[in-house]
């Protein structure tokens, strides 16, 4: 199965752009993926878009995903980033509060 279908941003400009490494820890060793991103907040976006695309395969495949891990590094090689997939579980079962947040002062009526 074809783990993560990582997605390039488009180039802005000529500049060369860092290149991260995703390590995908899941119940079946997968290889490395190297992707040049814009920037780190960028590559966790991207890896967390498709470690929810993981998660669905994962499930349909009557897998448990919650426990898999996402590592990120960078070129020199050090870890910079971590997505566990059972946050994304706990973020997906909030979405609401999200909005309420974004509006202070408004209140619900009914």
């Amino acid at each position: 199965m074809d783990r993560l279908r990582l997605r390039r941003p488009p180039l802005e400009t000529e500049r060369p752009m860092p290149k991260f490494r995703f390590e995908f820890l899941e119940s079946a060793a997968q290889p490395p993926i190297h992707v040049e991103m814009e920037d780190l907040e960028t590559a966790k976006a991207e890896a967390k878009r498709a470690a929810k695309e993981a998660m669905l395969d994962g499930i349909a495949a009557g897998s448990d995903p919650t426990s898999w891990v996402t590592k990120i590094y960078d070129e020199a090689g050090y870890l910079v980033a971590t997505i566990e997939f059972q946050d994304l579980v706990s973020e997906a079962q909030r979405p609401g509060q999200a909005d309420e947040a974004g509006e202070p002062g408004v209140m619900r009526s009914g």
